[in-house]
């Protein structure tokens, strides 16, 4: 029997949001090594093909395979509050498919992978101070970083998620040295935004109003936070469409087109025009990832894209669901089930090929009808639904441990 293994991290989520620190969860290439496992205790002859999925968040370029990096850098940048944090620029090799179909003069394509630097800690206290202090200038410093390594054409993909920091993209802007020296630096180059959210950043269900969870602010806390942030990225959003018409003589430039922005990673309907300020505001689709951040690349002329839509062709997720007889994924906390997400993504290019598909999740608070409508045939959770104890008690080598028991399980269900 061949089986695709294509599972997300598994991270608890105890205020919406992936809290992907050490001693939380398993990143997906665990996850799916630990399924592996189990299942060949069962079946050994069975073809199990491991493919870990990311969506853009912290640690995504793990999940890309050694044959698709042609290098890979430590690029160093300030954390919220002024740490020194690490994160991974990753230069890909074209895959199969786009090795053909390349352009004469098309660019090289790079994987950033930024949202390690403003991913929020677990610790609500910890996670208020970088509210109330914090800064994205040290995203500005690394995308500066990562641009100075690509040359004219190429496409800087840079991977984004929701972060505790909410300066409304304030200290980006001023790391790339404002509106204009951030335009002229992204001349010639597509920058493209993977985001693990799609939340706005003002808005009734904002980044903003989701500090409260998120954090011990109180709310008339998060609320003010909330009125700065979005009068900073407003101003932003102004300034960078002034010094575009000034560049331009009074014509907005548009950005150069990324082989990756394309029918195959559609934005959301309602999502603004990846050059078009008029429609980008505080309450459109994405722009709440990195505090704002999102927002203000979108109008210096970044695009955005679903991360894990994005990630998927990266990964090359659409050849490896081929010939399979089985597709596996993995979810840590699923309430509802995201079209853009890991789960929907997955699940839909399953259902593409007539596949059975089924979710491995810590806790699973969605319907069978929904799940169905996704693709996904069955759900098993590592929580029953009425237990105390949480689905990630006793660490990652405890997880571990239920995660190989839960390999065998699936492998004595569906192997045949």
């Amino acid at each position: 029997m061949k089986v695709l293994l294509a599972p997300g991290g598994l991270w608890p989520e105890p205020a919406g949001v992936p809290l992907s620190g050490p001693g939380r969860g398993l990143p997906a290439g665990r996850v799916a090594a630990c399924l592996e496992r189990g299942w060949h205790t069962v079946r050994p002859a069975d073809c199990l093909t491991l493919s870990p999925m990311a969506d853009g968040g912290p640690g995504s370029a793990q999940a890309i395979a050694p044959e698709r990096i042609a290098s890979r850098e430590a690029i160093q940048g300030q954390g919220p509050i002024g740490q020194v944090r690490e994160v991974d620029l990753v230069r890909l090799t074209p895959g199969p498919a786009r090795s053909a179909a390349q352009r004469p003069g098309e660019g090289r394509t790079w994987f950033l992978d930024a949202a390690r630097l403003l991913a929020p800690p677990s610790d609500p206290g910890e996670s208020a101070q970088e509210a109330r202090q914090g800064s994205t200038y040290g995203l500005g410093q690394v995308i500066g970083t990562a641009l100075s390594r690509t040359a004219p054409c190429d496409t800087l993909l840079v991977g984004l998620s929701r972060s505790a920091v909410h300066d409304g993209g304030a200290g980006t802007l001023d790391a790339l040295g404002g509106a204009p020296a951030a335009m002229d630096l992204f001349a010639g180059r597509s920058l493209g935004l993977v985001l693990a959210d799609d939340i706005s950043l003002g808005g009734m269900n904002g980044a903003g109003a989701a500090l409260v969870g998120l954090t011990s602010l109180k709310p008339e806390q998060a609320l003010d936070l909330d009125r700065r942030a979005c009068a900073a990225a407003t101003e932003a959003v102004s300034a960078a469409d002034a010094a575009s018409r000034a560049a331009s003589g009074g014509q907005r430039l548009l950005p150069v087109i990324s082989a990756l922005d394309n029918s195959q990673t559609p934005s959301p309907s309602g999502a603004a025009d990846s050059w078009g300020t008029g429609r980008l505001s505080t309450t459109t689709w994405g722009t709440g990832a990195a505090g704002g951040s999102a927002m203000v690349l979108r109008a210096l002329g970044a695009w955005a894209r679903p991360g894990a839509r994005v990630m998927a062709e990266i990964l090359g997720l659409p050849d490896a669901v081929l010939g399979q007889d089985l597709v596996v994924t993995a979810s840590g906390e699923l309430y509802d089930v995201l079209a853009d997400g890991v789960v929907g993504v997955v699940g839909r290019l399953a259902a593409s090929q007539a596949l059975p598909a089924v979710l491995v999740c810590g806790r699973c608070a969605t319907t069978r009808g929904e799940l169905a409508g996704a693709g996904v045939s069955n759900v098993y959770s590592l929580q029953e639904p009425h237990a105390i104890e949480p689905w990630d008690a006793g660490g990652p080598d405890a997880l571990e441990e239920r995660l190989t028991d839960m390999g065998a399980r699936l492998a004595r269900t569906w192997s045949r």
